[in-house]
């Protein structure tokens, strides 16, 4: 019995190695990261500057708690269009990581149905612009996405996507690693996807996160 094939994408869950360079200060943290609807939801088993976290994103609100720290981090993300200020790098990799629950997404009439005025740089690479970002897309024969990187001329910041060459992934894109670079503050990020999983079963504990009254807010991480 053949199994009918998934078309739409409900929910996935990564388990991901995210190695972090600050100006020099390096360090690792094996993250958890869910997606179910507009949910995100990520937790952290080890180091990531102030100990172990969890956090989620709703309603493009992320919030982060630390635990050993007694701390928490809140801040609205958003699109960071140009003509704004320059986002903290922070910032720029929570919305990162909010995109990987969205980048791996197949359109139902195919990438090219997605690039509206793309251009042309190379062989089956395209660039079109993601709010203050130029974006070059490379693609496969097949017109599958190999790799989606994100470029700011004025603020410095680089993120790309790289994806699996597979053509039996389909209905998504599976993520292989991405790499988040901000040149002004030498911050560095880069994930490495060691599990990635799709419309599975997801439970409502994973997107909540509990601060406790005595938890001091902070301005970043």
């Amino acid at each position: 019995m053949v199994q009918s094939r998934i078309v739409a994408f409900k929910s996935a869950a990564y388990l991901l190695d995210l190695r972090i360079n600050d100006n020099g200060n390096k360090f690792t943290v094996t993250t958890e990261l869910y997606f179910s609807g507009d949910s995100v939801g990520f937790y952290g088993r080890g180091y990531f500057g102030k100990g172990t976290f969890k956090g989620n994103i709703i309603n493009d609100l992320a919030t982060i708690y630390f635990r050993s720290e007694n701390e928490y981090y809140e801040e609205m993300i958003g699109d960071f269009n140009s003509g704004v200020d320059c986002a903290d790098a922070s910032e720029v990799l929570i919305y990162v990581l909010s995109r990987l629950g969205s980048g791996n997404r197949k359109s139902g009439g195919g990438e090219s149905s997605d690039l509206i005025d793309r251009v042309a740089v190379a062989k089956n690479e395209f660039k079109t612009e993601a709010g203050r970002f130029d974006r070059y897309l490379k693609l496969n024969k097949r017109g599958i996405p190999i790799r989606d990187k994100l470029i700011d001329p004025i603020c410095g910041d680089s993120i790309v996507f790289k994806y699996y060459d597979q053509k039996r992934e389909f209905p998504f894109y599976k993520m292989e690693n991405f790499l988040y670079y901000n040149e002004p503050t030498k911050f560095r990020a880069r994930g490495f996807v060691r599990e990635q999983k799709y419309n599975i079963k997801i439970g409502p504990s994973k997107f909540v996160v509990e601060i406790p009254p005595s938890a001091n807010r902070i301005v970043s991480f």
